[in-house]
């Protein structure tokens, strides 16, 4: 058996039906490819705009707390302030019974 040489088939089609298959398939191409990226850019967009919405509600958040611990360390000082006086405090009234102590027993002994 002889093996026949292959030869392209050479259709019959004009110029004008070779352009506008090019022209067919390099639409369906950029289909193909457009919408994906149209839908992925869009998702990114989305997600752009949640994680900005979650940033500003985090920096509100981030605000109110530290105003409240502005508050708490003033708190915290007065605090602070108020143990020192009564240690003062109990200073002075431990210094009283002392005295008092001393003229209970001066009054006893006479």
């Amino acid at each position: 058996m002889t093996a026949l040489p292959f030869t392209p088939v050479m259709t019959s089609m004009s110029t004008d039906e070779t352009k506008q298959r090019a022209l067919e398939w390099g639409r369906d191409l950029l289909v193909i490819l457009v919408i994906p990226s149209l839908l992925w850019i869009v998702k990114l967009e989305v997600g752009n705009a949640q994680r900005d919405l979650y940033l500003e509600q985090t920096q509100s958040e981030v605000a109110r707390l530290e105003d409240q611990l502005s508050e708490v360390k003033d708190i915290d000082v007065r605090v602070q302030q108020n143990a020192l006086q009564l240690a003062r405090l109990e200073g002075k009234i431990d210094t009283a019974n002392g005295r008092l102590d001393e003229i209970r027993s001066l009054l006893l002994d006479r």
